[in-house]
């Protein structure tokens, strides 16, 4: 492949690892953190905690790709793609996203890099979305083995099943 078809692909390589590994560390600190959190959420399991607990996830997961997005605009700015950092950093946060409102373009030389940057940001939201996927189900999965349980503490899985309903004999 010919330097001038893609003149910056070593530099959108890099930027790539930069921000998979910033994503890699954040998602590992906040998987450690709610590993951490499981026993206190296990105490205290109700609407309001379940619905702190998923706020928490969704806004570290936001600053996250912020944090990813100042990547990409600092690496923009530094080679002066953009007049000023807050244009850099429009440019990187509607790329990543994926949104594209096409007002503020690269020059031709970089242009792989809004594209690559479009695509890294899809991938990095999908992990993302794994990771707070997780934690609903969780929840979820918790909620629904409570509204298993009986009075009697049995949940419907122990209870005894009727002859000719389903009994295993």
């Amino acid at each position: 492949m010919s330097p001038d078809v893609f003149p910056h692909l070593t530099d959108g390589l890099f930027l790539v690892a930069a921000t998979i590994a910033v994503h890699s560390a954040g998602t590992l600190v906040m998987l450690w953190a709610l590993v951490r959190y499981r026993p206190a959420a296990e105490q205290h399991f109700n609407f309001l905690d379940n619905t702190a607990l998923v706020t928490v996830v969704v806004i570290a997961v936001l600053c996250l790709h912020l944090a990813e997005v100042v990547i990409w605009a600092v690496f923009y700015q530094s080679r002066r793609c953009f007049p000023d950092f807050q244009t850099a950093a429009y440019f990187s946060l509607v790329s990543y996203s994926t949104v594209g409102y096409g007002n503020v373009e690269l020059e031709r030389a970089w242009r792989v890099l809004g594209g690559l940057e479009a695509l890294t940001g899809t991938l990095m939201v999908s992990w993302s979305t794994a990771l707070m996927l997780g934690s609903v189900t969780w929840i979820y999965k918790r909620r629904m083995d409570h509204w298993r349980v009986r009075p009697s503490g049995q949940t419907t899985a122990e209870r005894p099943t009727p002859a000719g309903r389903g009994a295993i004999r």
